[in-house]
C-alpha cells in the first residue's frame, strides 16, 4: 500500500535513511517532513507491506524555464534492506511518475551516485535513461 508519509513514520523513516546511507536523528526527518508538507508539488510517499514502512519516494515538481510546463524530479528513493527485490522500488517509481503526471509534468528525472551499482540497473528497466554522457551536473556548497 503506497500512501502519503506520516508524522508517526519518523522512526521508521530513520531506519530507512540510514539503511540508504543518509542516517539521521529522527528529529531532522521530522523537520524535513515538515518543510516536505508545506512545499506546493512536493510529496514524500511510502510503501507499506504487512503494516511495515517498507520504502520512500520524495518527488517534487518545478516549472521549465526555456519552455511551457513542468518536471518532476525524484530527489530520494530508499528501499529497506528486507524489502529489496520485492518490487518496492517498482511501486514507488511508478506513484512518482503518476503524481508528477497529477502535477501536469512532461518528464520525471533523477541523479544516482555511480557507487550505486544495482541502482544503474534498476533505472533503465523501468525506461529511464542515463542522460549524463551529455550534461555535467556542478554543485557548490553554500
Amino acid at each position: 500500500m503506497i500512501r502519503g508519509v506520516r508524522a508517526d513514520d519518523v522512526e521508521a523513516l530513520a531506519g530507512l535513511f540510514a539503511d540508504w546511507g543518509h542516517p539521521q536523528p529522527a528529529e531532522m526527518i521530522a523537520a524535513q517532513l515538515e518543510l516536505w508538507s508545506a512545499t506546493p508539488c512536493s510529496a514524500v510517499l511510502v510503501e507499506e507491506v504487512d503494516g511495515v514502512v517498507a520504502g520512500l519516494v520524495a518527488v517534487s515538481a518545478t516549472p521549465h524555464l526555456a519552455r511551457p510546463g513542468r518536471y518532476a524530479r525524484i530527489v530520494g528513493l530508499v528501499v529497506g534492506d528486507a524489502f529489496r527485490r520485492r518490487g518496492v522500488g517498482r511501486a514507488l517509481v511508478a506513484a512518482a511518475e503518476e503524481r508528477a503526471r497529477e502535477w501536469g509534468c512532461d518528464r520525471l528525472e533523477l541523479t544516482s551516485s555511480r557507487g550505486r551499482v544495482e541502482a544503474h540497473a534498476f533505472y533503465p528497466a523501468l525506461g529511464y535513461e542515463e542522460q549524463s554522457r551529455s550534461h555535467a551536473r556542478y554543485r557548490r556548497e553554500l
